[in-house]
């Protein structure tokens, strides 16, 4: 498939979500249905811009203290409670094709470091709910297809928030929303409604 279709693929599909998705100003999230699963719905985490990066640091040698990052979700209660009551919402990291994880282990020949994830506002706040080694996702480079990272899944609230941590030493980076090189979203979001 070329550059041409696939464009005009996803201008097709986005002029078709907009004029099928109700307009509402209450709702601070994006609603996206993917490609790869069309039942399901999915969130990106609750930003004031359209990109951000997931930057996690723990460098103890430049007596730097460890960098966590913590993503909020909000989905719009209307929406959900429909789709998926008391359903599962899926936290995952989605990859498009040529979306890049840096990974400082990875960079220097090493295995991927994992990433601690712990609940932050949940019932379990405070408590590890997932370990994720994200570049891991990038085995198979050479593929032409997107990659999903699945953390965990939880129960469904209208507001769900994560902290993610390095579990070792080094450096773990992606964007994490739209990528305007390649004028796709990826990275970060919860999934349901499956």
């Amino acid at each position: 498939m070329d550059f041409t279709l696939r464009a005009t693929t996803t201008v097709t599909t986005v002029f078709l979500l907009l004029l099928t998705t109700p307009f509402t100003t209450a709702a601070p999230t994006a609603i996206i249905t993917t490609d790869s699963e069309p039942t399901c719905t999915s969130i990106p985490p609750f930003s004031s811009t359209p990109s951000s990066r997931l930057n996690l640091v723990n460098l103890p040698d430049l007596h730097l203290p460890p960098q966590t990052q913590t993503l909020t979700f909000v989905l719009p209660s209307a929406h959900w409670q429909q789709e998926a009551p008391g359903g599962p919402c899926t936290l995952r990291a989605r990859f498009p094709p040529h979306w890049e994880v840096f990974d400082s282990s990875v960079e220097a020949g090493g295995p991927p470091l994992a990433v601690n994830v712990y609940d932050v506002d949940g019932p379990a706040a405070g408590a590890l709910v997932g370990v994720v080694r994200f570049a891991a996702a990038e085995e198979h480079e050479w593929e032409e297809e997107e990659r999903v990272v699945t953390v965990n899944s939880f129960a469904c609230r209208e507001r769900m928030a994560y902290r993610f941590e390095l579990a070792g030493v080094g450096e773990v980076g992606f964007v994490n929303g739209f990528d305007e090189g390649l004028g796709v979203d990826g990275g970060l979001e919860i999934v349901y409604g499956c």
